[in-house]
């Protein structure tokens, strides 16, 4: 099946041969046909991909109990350095021959041949790190996981990349070949927002090497959380909302998002129109529009943005006195929109952005805006996890039941 000009055809399958024999090593894709196929199982989002959930290791560890401290310093009955990262370390033990801050100062302490080193979780994955570690031939290394993400880290390395290695190494072995092959973690998520097949928002705190402070990545799979059209007014609220939902994964409930609404409905009205208004560009103007002089006529299947393009074009050519002040629109120009209070002329009213006409520009209707552009994305996201759309009769309600 392959799409053509936005229609598919299927086409028939001439032939199935297979090739070699492989002793039913075959890779297949497995597809559920239904809503399964992206699914929540002891914490791992399964899908077609390979997803690993650090969470049972990390409830079940005491990974917080290996800091670097003087408690646990002062029991070490050998010569030892320290590679400190995340914190500095003062440590009372005639043992300890030296506390490094950087790699070089590491390297350095290494002349002093000590029985143990410890090193901050920072470094697990360090390649110039793991080259002296190498090239040293260290093993006497005890790593000290000063947080959440070093941790996993630390697991990853030495359990699941070590397995998956070790395996791969033995699939290229049966066939006499060398294995060029190698898993590495791509993203720590903290949490996930499932909300249907292949969609879900996931919170990213690394992804490639990079570290990121909680809430600063949100990662948006299959969802729209903000469009090229919505407002960077809403879109920065939008974002709050989903934060919200993330930093109460097991207590949010309606009362409370609806008291983030309220909140943000009065910041609405008291924003500017051009930083609430919608954005667009008009398309075909000249071949869309039959009359906008003397009132407005369109050809039949008119794009919205060419319509409302059409109403302010309507009204500056009948406010002659400030046509010097405004340009009509034409193709190609990139506009905002808003909804309109009086929608007998045209629901939508547009003009160019950043010159909103306030000599002849409608009444907005902020509760038709504010549904557009903040409840519209709002409710995509929360109808699919159970709660109810957000709507102006219901706020009502909410506020009448406390």
């Amino acid at each position: 099946m392959y799409m053509s000009n936005l229609e598919y055809i299927f086409d028939d399958i001439e032939s199935c041969e297979e090739i070699g024999n492989f002793d039913n090593d075959f890779v297949y894709d497995i597809e559920m046909d239904d809503d399964s196929h992206t699914f929540i199982a002891n914490d791992i989002l399964v899908h077609n991909s390979l997803f690993v959930s650090f969470y049972p290791v990390i409830k079940n560890c005491q990974w917080k109990d290996n800091f670097f401290n003087n408690e646990t310093m002062e029991k070490v009955n050998k010569t030892f350095i320290v590679l400190e990262g995340r914190k500095e370390v003062s440590i009372d033990n005639k043992n300890c021959l030296g506390i490094s801050k950087t790699i070089s100062e590491f390297k350095e302490l290494l002349n002093l041949s000590p029985d143990i080193i410890f090193i901050c979780g920072k470094y697990v994955k360090d390649r110039e790190l793991n080259s002296i570690i190498s090239e040293h031939k260290l093993t006497n290394i005890y790593w000290n996981w000063t947080d959440e993400l070093d941790f996993i880290m630390g697991i990853d390395k030495f359990k699941f990349a070590d397995y998956f290695s070790t395996q791969l190494e033995s699939f290229a072995e049966r066939f006499g070949v060398d294995n060029i092959e190698e898993f590495e973690l791509e993203r720590v998520s903290e949490s996930i927002i499932s909300l249907a097949k292949k969609k879900y928002i996931q919170h990213i705190v690394y992804e490639d090497g990079v570290p990121y402070d909680r809430f600063k990545y949100l990662f948006p799979k299959g969802v729209e959380l903000v469009r090229s059209s919505t407002p960077f007014f809403a879109r920065e609220k939008i974002i709050e909302i989903v934060k919200y939902l993330f930093r109460h994964p097991d207590d949010f409930n309606i009362k409370e998002l609806l008291s983030l609404v309220k909140t943000l409905r009065k910041e609405f009205e008291l924003a500017d129109i051009d930083d609430i208004a919608m954005q667009s560009s008009c398309s075909n103007y000249e071949s869309k529009v039959l009359d906008d002089k003397t009132g407005l006529n369109f050809v039949l299947g008119a794009h919205f943005a060419v319509k409302c393009s059409a109403y302010y074009n309507y009204l500056l050519h009948n406010n002659k006195d400030v046509q010097e002040k405004y340009e009509f629109i034409k193709s190609g120009t990139k506009i905002k929109y808003y909804y309109c209070k009086d929608p007998s002329v045209n629901p939508i009213f547009g003009y160019i952005r950043g010159s909103l006409p306030v000599e002849f520009a409608p009444e907005i209707d902020y509760s038709i805006q504010f549904s557009k552009a903040i409840l519209s994305p709002i409710n995509s996201i929360i109808e699919p996890l159970g709660m109810p759309a957000i709507t102006d009769r219901l706020t009502i309600v909410m506020s009448i039941f406390g």
